[in-house]
């Protein structure tokens, strides 16, 4: 006789959810990642502005050209720092996300746990009516 598990509808709805929160993990951390490369790269534009207005400064330039690196380095400052709180709200829900997928392999893993169980009873329960089978083929061979 084969194993109904009444719950495997349910485990397997819990697996697709896991699974499902997991994509949604590394979503997160791939948007995560990109923010940051943009974020360097934005640091690194300001830094060359820097150098290119002091190299200006150095060889002379106008006042105006000045106001223009000086722009120009103030509008990457601007970026950076809108990249870097959007850093921090996809840090915040990364550890979320996680904290759901943690939530959710533990729902999983409970089911899991009860299916193992109820395999265990149920192939106990088919030991002992094959040992109760043998014990009654055995006394009808006795009479």
């Amino acid at each position: 006789m084969a194993l109904r598990f009444r719950l495997a509808r349910v485990l397997n709805l819990r697996t697709r959810l896991r699974e499902q929160a997991q994509d949604e993990v590394a979503r997160v951390a791939g948007e995560l990642a990109r923010l940051r490369d943009r974020i360097v790269a934005g640091r690194r534009r300001q830094d060359s502005a820097r150098r290119t207005e002091e190299a200006a400064m150095q060889a002379g330039t106008t006042g105006a050209a000045l106001g223009t690196f000086r722009a120009f380095e103030a509008a990457e400052a601007a970026q950076v720092a809108a990249l870097v709180a959007d850093e921090a709200r996809a840090a915040e829900e990364l550890v979320e996300r996680r904290e759901e997928l943690l939530a959710r392999r533990r729902e999983e893993r409970q089911l899991e746990r009860l299916r193992e169980r109820a395999l265990e009873q149920h192939e106990a329960a088919e030991q002992r009516t094959a040992v109760a089978l043998l014990d009654d083929l055995a006394q009808r061979k006795r009479r």
